[in-house]
């Protein structure tokens, strides 16, 4: 049986870098808003902010490093983000154009 001094102690991520993907991401994101399909567009969008939210609870919030039922109660409320986000899609995409009528 080990001790607790006797497990190696887990290396601190490179918050530095995680906060450029995370900043490098947001780039994208704002640029792909310019793209001429929508459709793949806000799919891609929504892709980069699923990966940026995984990323922050990941390393930001230590869930990397918790145990497995942590992990799944989190993963639960992604997956009703993940729902809310193929819900809200249509209503993004197929928006009525401002200047006709609805």
């Amino acid at each position: 049986m080990t001790s607790e001094a006797d497990r190696p102690a887990a290396s601190h991520p490179n918050y530095v870098l995680i906060w450029g993907i995370l900043v490098s991401a947001l780039l994208v994101s704002l640029f792909l808003g310019y793209m001429d399909l929508p459709v793949v567009a806000m799919v891609l969008i929504f892709t980069i902010a699923i990966v940026k939210a995984w990323l922050v609870i990941a390393y930001y919030m230590h869930l990397k490093y918790e145990p497995f039922f942590v992990v799944a109660i989190v993963a639960t409320g992604l997956a009703c983000l993940y729902f809310l986000f193929i819900g809200l899609v249509p209503d993004i995409v197929f928006a009525p154009s401002k200047g006709g009528a609805p």
